[in-house]
């Protein structure tokens, strides 16, 4: 059996990472935006329930879809994923309406920011990530409208 390389290593570490941040990013924005016209309490409370259900099912899905069962990978998924669900809700434990959910987005988009400069590319990676939170946020607002 072939051993793993420090490198091998690492880019699992930075996929892991990178999956973690964006799907915890995305998640999280898309449910603020679309709560955040049913007042404080839900999106505060909608929030903590996505941090249940999505942080931990991340790790979990991460150990049971890796054959090497690593542990370590797991738990860096559900990390990663609760840090980038908690951090745009923050606004929201202090304030709400416009202002919570403006500086709900600016989390956001920094995070974003992060993510896209630790994804490998160019240009392209930039446009990808900012594409899919802003195209999803904008579906979540306005179907949130709707309801």
């Amino acid at each position: 059996m072939k051993r793993k390389s420090v490198d091998d290593t690492k880019a699992v570490t930075l996929t892991t990472t990178i999956f973690g941040a964006s799907d915890g990013l995305v998640a999280s924005i898309a449910l603020i935006l679309a709560t955040m016209t049913h007042g404080q309490r839900v999106v505060v409370a909608a929030v903590v329930g996505l941090l249940i259900a999505e942080g931990l099912d991340m790790a979990a899905s991460q150990f049971l879809s890796d054959p090497e069962r690593n542990l370590r990978q797991a738990m860096l998924m559900g990390a990663v994923t609760s840090v980038t669900i908690i951090a745009p809700a923050v606004p929201w434990t202090f304030s709400s309406g416009g202002a919570a959910a403006a500086f709900s987005c600016l989390i956001a988009l920094v995070f974003a920011g992060l993510i896209s400069r630790a994804r490998p590319g160019g240009w392209s990676t930039w446009l990808q990530t900012y594409g899919v939170l802003i195209g999803v946020g904008a579906i979540a607002a306005i179907a949130g409208r709707l309801t």
